[in-house]
């Protein structure tokens, strides 16, 4: 409620973007029925491939698209998401405890395809299999959302607990400084890679300070390349031939460079605003493009699947 009365916010709906342990996505391959029954099979087929008993879970699913099997037989991909209840919960409570009412409840790594991905249409109906994938990565302060989107279709998500924080942690104990300063150097001094440092730094000071954000950096690199590798290994799509970059750990200096060398791809920074028209914050347009990369997953949590 504070929170709310000090942005200044004017209307009292809000969503809210979930991205941890207690939601689990799937992808389960099924017979074409009729739409009347496509709930009741999803719900059957689910027990078997959801960690969490039904009754106690949240469960939503799209149609991903349909193709048919080395048998011929025409069947569907159905994208299935289930959350624990009680988790949605307190966010609804918490919500209505403030005057508040949620309007609806999604996942980052959604709100991200919306925000980041070439636009075709999110679940856009019958992607075909093969097509070229690019990873959507957020790397948030305390947890990092990656998913990979072929053909406009989100074939593959995870979420990671580290985050740009992890980076300011290792800079304040190895330096010595408050966290204010530790996320200055983050922002200025960052990561190896091609631009120089920002600011008044000695060349020791920003060797140092490099040496030990690459060192926290690495740990989130090697997390990148284990789900890049699991993706390749059980996917039919053709492998992932690029990387979008957001969050505020997307800020860190070099943080494009970096992690295109750890990755051995091309990585670029996502750019969260290319569907907004017109711009009705109150920063100006200079800021916000500065801020767009931390507001990946708030702008991706405010469009409709069809904007």
């Amino acid at each position: 409620k504070a929170f709310w009365k000090q942005a200044g916010f004017g209307g009292k709906r809000f969503s809210v973007g979930i991205a941890n342990q207690k939601v689990v996505v799937r992808t389960l391959e099924m017979p074409v029925v009729d739409p009347k029954e496509l709930q009741a099979a999803v719900e059957f087929q689910a027990q078997d491939a959801i960690p969490i008993p039904l009754d106690q879970a949240v469960l939503d699913y799209d149609v991903l698209g349909t193709f048919t099997d080395s048998e011929n037989v025409q069947k569907q991909r159905v994208l299935v998401v289930a959350a624990q209840r009680d988790m949605v919960e307190q966010f609804v409570a918490a919500g209505r405890k403030a005057g508040l009412t949620v309007e609806n409840v999604d996942l980052q790594a959604f709100a991200l395809v919306r925000a980041l991905a070439p636009r075709i249409a999110f679940l856009d109906q019958g992607a075909p299999a093969g097509a070229e994938a690019t990873a959507l990565v957020n790397i948030g302060t305390g947890t990092t959302n990656i998913v990979v989107v072929a053909g406009g279709e989100p074939r593959f998500t995870r979420v990671v607990n580290m985050g740009s924080e992890d980076i300011v942690k290792a800079l304040m104990e190895h330096r010595g400084v408050e966290r204010a300063d530790a996320d200055r150097m983050r922002l200025e001094v960052g990561l190896s890679g091609g631009a120089v440092a920002a600011g008044d730094y000695e060349p020791d000071t920003v060797e140092e300070v490099r040496q030990v954000a690459d060192g926290a950096a690495e740990a989130i690199a090697d997390e990148l390349r284990r789900s890049i590798d699991y993706y390749h290994s059980t996917s039919q799509d053709g492998g992932i031939a690029a990387v979008l970059l957001s969050g505020e750990g997307a800020l860190t200096r070099n943080a494009c460079d970096y992690f295109a060398g750890a990755l051995h791809m091309p990585v670029t920074m996502g750019n969260p605003l290319q569907y907004i028209a017109e711009n009705r914050s109150k920063m100006s347009q200079a800021e916000l493009e500065v801020s767009a990369p931390r507001l990946a997953i708030a702008v991706g949590l405010a469009l409709d699947d069809e904007e």
